[in-house]
């Protein structure tokens, strides 16, 4: 897990579109979106062999980021949106990702 947010992040911070954020917002709301993630895959049963849905997932990381991080709102559809492209991104460099 450490190795993939060290990825997440780095991709964040080279985009550069969150560096209006106070210090150490960005890691906490990685840190947020990789717990909620790691939730959704539990509760929809990824973990069994089920299909990760992106738009299913999207939503509820969605939710979730807008439960912890309100006063961020109108950054967050962006934030997420990034963090599944880039979460996919690290998942096909390791060889992790079937396609159907």
């Amino acid at each position: 897990m450490d190795e993939k947010r060290a990825y997440l992040l780095e991709r964040f911070k080279t985009q550069g579109d969150y560096e209006f954020l106070p210090e150490g917002v960005l890691e906490n709301m990685l840190d947020k979106l990789l717990q909620l993630d790691e939730e959704f895959m539990k509760r929809t049963g990824v973990e069994l062999g089920e299909p990760y849905d992106d738009d299913e997932a999207g939503a509820a990381l969605f939710e979730g980021m807008t439960l912890a991080f309100s006063q961020w709102r109108m950054y967050l559809m962006r934030l997420v949106e990034d963090y599944l492209d880039y979460n996919e991104d690290y998942l096909e460099s390791i060889g992790a990702i079937e396609w159907d």
